[in-house]
């Protein structure tokens, strides 16, 4: 930070990220410059030599480079080094210079070995066997680093003045999820993303590169896990919701199909998957049948043209026995797939929505575009874009099929559960089909943050329930807890007094390597709810008091002007009780109930994405349940 400039142009990486790039040329050339001087040296047998022309042509040149720039490189090495990130930028002010000198010993080197072409065919043969191995292992290693060079330096320029702003994203968009296939040309919608982005990461304020931001989340993680937060906790979370959370856990994770079925069992995934589809695999299938007969595609089944989703999505339920009665497993932008379950046991009609999988899902994600959500029962407010457009996808798709569904099972009840994103669509969803449903009850398992107005949230705790783990940051991301994150990371990194490698390597290693913890102490009065008394809009449950050291810089926000989208429904928060490190095995957890206001901010810690694996969930609900009882003598 800030980004380097080059041919008047800025480039997405500053000159303090050259050391792992200099440690590789000078890895990569050393050796050679090495095997050239003792080969020289020790060359006292002129019938195996080659002549004197190879060596004025050719060798000594491209040993004077090679020496170039070993040198150079160890010059770039120790400056990039020097200084800190923001603050004292002023060392590394002649690494532009080194740069160009870089190039242009590139280039020489391209050129000596254009020109010593010629003179390698005519004396190759003669030359020793270790000579003519170094020659071409030289060549090679000049044309890839070249090439290598160049490419990155295009990858990483900025087009700002070139292009536009929103073409210059839009083109980003393009090249990292598969040149655009994925979302179809939905132009309106891609300006919503773009949108998004801009605002998160274009700010005229700051000028971040990628590695600033992955040492300001390190200096951040430092701050974070070592401050004490202190939980007051007034309710306990009635055993019944937890059970009905962990029920429908297994509904809403096996949306996942294929995936869910390798994450569940990593070591027997190929046969379970074999077994599931009756040992038919896709290719065998469509050879036989064409993809399209009756033997192989479900009626009830659509985008499942050889039926293997199907297949996997029955016997990732075969414990519960549902009848599956329709699944749509169509994914794309704004169309996430999920499926339709009767479920005889607990009598429910169960909708589970699939989470983030795919490229077009984070796409979904990343629209996070304020909607309009105007509601039969609880008045107009707002809600997530991406979210949005997806649940009126499915409205539509099953608005006619549910009315025929209920009539063959008319005792029955809706449920509409999801993961992640899934979550999010399935709270949306819900909204729009609670007054056709009365009865309607939303589980959203890993629900994200982001996805209601705060009116609508606050209207939804009768019938939403949203389950978040510890300290799982999709609980916590929104536009506002990332604008704040950002801030924070800006902070960090002006009152950072090392080099950036030194906090990228030796903090790193020293925060995984030691045990950590999200939450410290726990302290006030207990009371115990019935399901009635769940859904009173009273008091906070818990109480996290973060006291983050923030400059005025970070005081100047720009989010006024946006709505604020929050995590819906009364909100069960599963959280650790012991002290928690990346690579902890035995977790130990309690449930209480939360508020969204407790997940407005990113906690910065080694398990905030592995707290939104599958995993952690099925876990903690099953560990809250086990130790339900003892939990609740403990808190009295």
């Amino acid at each position: 930070m800030p980004g380097i400039r080059l041919f008047g142009r800025r480039f997405n990486f500053s000159s303090d990220d050259l050391t792992i790039p200099c440690v590789i040329d000078i890895a990569l050339r050393l050796p050679l410059l090495a095997t050239f001087i003792v080969f020289r040296l020790k060359d006292e047998s002129p019938d195996s030599t080659c002549p004197s022309s190879f060596y004025i042509g050719y060798f000594y040149p491209l040993l004077s480079v090679y020496a170039a720039i070993t040198i150079l490189a160890s010059v770039m090495l120790l400056t990039s080094l020097r200084g800190t990130p923001v603050k004292n930028t002023r060392p590394r002010r002649h690494i532009p210079l080194m740069i160009y000198i870089r190039l242009l010993l590139v280039l020489i080197d391209i050129s000596i070995n254009i020109l010593g072409l010629v003179i390698i065919v005519r004396v190759f043969q003669i030359c020793a066997l270790i000579l003519r191995a170094t020659i071409l292992t030289s060549i090679a290693l000049s044309w890839t680093v070249a090439f290598a060079l160049f490419i990155i330096l295009a990858f990483f320029i900025d087009l700002s003045g070139v292009v536009s702003p929103e073409k210059k994203w839009e083109m980003r968009i393009k090249l990292i999820f598969c040149c655009g296939r994925g979302y179809g040309g939905q132009s309106s919608d891609i300006k919503n993303i773009v949108k998004t982005l801009r605002y998160l990461i274009d700010d005229e304020r700051f000028d971040l590169v990628p590695s600033d931001v992955a040492a300001g989340l390190i200096l951040l993680q430092q701050e974070d896990v070592l401050e004490e937060r202190s939980i007051d906790i007034e309710r306990s979370v009635p055993l019944e919701l937890l059970q009905q959370g962990l029920y429908y856990n297994s509904y809403a994770q096996s949306a996942f199909g294929w995936f869910s079925l390798a994450y569940q069992y990593r070591l027997t995934f190929l046969p379970r998957i074999l077994f599931a589809m009756r040992f038919k695999t896709i290719g065998f299938c469509c050879s036989w049948c064409g993809c399209c007969t009756l033997c192989c595609q479900n009626q009830d089944s659509l985008n499942d043209p050889c039926g293997s989703q199907f297949s996997t999505l029955t016997y990732l339920l075969r414990k519960q026995k549902p009848v599956i009665l329709y699944a749509n497993f169509l994914g794309a932008l704004h169309r996430a797939p999920f499926y339709i379950a009767a479920d005889n046991e607990k009598k429910t009609i169960i909708v589970s929505i699939r989470g983030t999988l795919s490229a077009t899902d984070i796409l979904t994600d990343i629209n996070a575009v304020e909607d309009t959500l105007n509601t039969e029962l609880f008045g107009s407010g707002h809600c997530h874009s991406g979210m949005h457009t997806a649940a009126n996808y499915i409205r539509d798709d099953i608005s006619t099929r549910l009315i025929d569904i209920f009539l063959k099972y008319p005792d029955y009840k809706l449920v509409i559960c999801g993961y992640s994103l899934g979550a999010g669509i399935a709270a949306i969803l819900s909204i729009l089909f609670k007054s056709t449903y009365p009865h309607l009850i939303c589980y959203g398992i890993a629900m994200p943050g982001s996805v209601l107005s705060e009116n609508l949230a606050s209207a939804t705790r009768d019938f939403i329930y949203s389950y978040v783990v510890d300290v799982d940051m999709i609980g916590r991301a929104s536009i506002r807890s990332l604008e704040h994150l950002r801030d924070r990371i800006i902070d960090a990194l002006d009152k950072c007094n090392r080099n950036k490698m030194s906090v990228l390597t030796m903090t790193l290693v020293q925060t995984l390597s030691k045990r950590r913890q999200a939450f410290h102490s726990m302290s006030g009065r207990t009371q115990t709810l019935s399901d009635d008394s769940l859904l009173s809009p009273t008091t906070t449950t818990v109480t996290i008091n973060p006291d983050p050291a923030v400059s005025q810089l970070v005081l100047s926000r720009r989010s006024g002007d946006r709505q604020h989208l929050v995590m819906p429904g009364t909100i069960i928060h599963l959280y650790s009780t012991n002290r928690v490190g990346l690579f902890s095995r035995k977790i130990s957890y309690r449930a209480c109930l939360s508020s969204y206001d407790q997940f407005s901010q990113l906690i910065v810690h080694p398990r905030m994405w592995l707290d939104h694996f599958p995993a952690s969930y099925s876990t903690a609900l099953t560990d809250v349940i086990d130790n339900y009882d003892q939990n609740l003598q403990e808190i009295n």
